[in-house]
């Protein structure tokens, strides 16, 4: 669940704004990314074995915080425009290879027919059946970890790393790097995913944080070595235009 809910479209989406921003320094922002979201990770982990709730963020706060009702709703309602902003994100994305590959890009009705048709698709299935939700998540996740992993070998193997040198140009700074790092925390968000499952999980006060600290650690290094891979090998031009790998 959390490795289909991380690896995929994030870093499609985040790459090519890290290297509009800071060039050949963004496998250091995502390897930043990757530790913070290891540190949100802890407390989600501790709060999770501690109130062994699946209602995740806002039941956690609403918890601590019993008489705070005004500002576990303004959590709650960020928390679900998180979720929808980030189905609009990756719905912009996949329209905007879909139209590129198709050369339709030009046109607008073409990008909207496009995400506005995914985000459909989707919500149907799910209306339909939640059991084949998830099996259809399970079949993407599979098929996107698959991917992920053969464009990695063949970037890595073919790239020249010097062209990736040096890791922090002249202009790029510490802040624009740690505000990148910021930003490329998107990628990080599905690691909330098992939370909402605690109840089912066998054993969950020792699984749970097993498998959400490791779906980070295998992210992060997948992240890291694609976008290492992809720097010296895909033009810099290409990466900014395309919005990714």
């Amino acid at each position: 669940m959390l490795l289909g809910g991380t690896f995929g479209g994030e870093i499609f989406a985040i790459l090519g704004v890290s290297v509009v921003a800071i060039g050949n320094s963004a496998p250091l922002a995502i390897l930043i990314g990757g530790l913070l979201a290891l540190c949100a990770a802890y407390f989600y982990v501790k709060l999770a074995r501690l109130y062994k709730d699946k209602g995740a963020t806002y039941s956690f706060f609403l918890k601590t915080y019993p008489d705070s009702h005004f500002a576990a709703a303004a959590i709650g309602w960020m928390v679900g425009f998180g979720y929808i902003s980030t189905l609009a994100l990756y719905a912009f994305m996949i329209s905007s290879y879909f139209c590129a590959a198709f050369s339709i890009e030009d046109y607008l009705w073409s990008h909207q027919l496009v995400a506005g048709s995914v985000i459909l698709f989707f919500s149907v299935v799910k209306l339909i059946s939640v059991k084949g939700m998830g099996e259809l998540e399970d079949v993407m996740g599979y098929t996107k970890i698959i991917l992920l992993v053969i464009i990695s070998a063949l970037l890595t193997w073919k790239s020249d790393i010097q062209k990736a040198l040096p890791i922090i140009e002249s202009n790029s700074s510490w802040a624009s790097i740690l505000m990148i790092a910021a930003v490329t925390f998107v990628a990080y968000e599905g690691v909330k995913l098992v939370i909402h499952a605690y109840h089912q999980v066998d054993a969950p006060e020792r699984n749970i944080p097993r498998t959400i600290y490791g779906a980070i650690v295998v992210a992060t290094i997948l992240y890291v070595v694609l976008a290492i891979g992809a720097l010296p090998t895909i033009p810099k031009a290409e990466i900014i235009a395309g919005g990714g790998i």
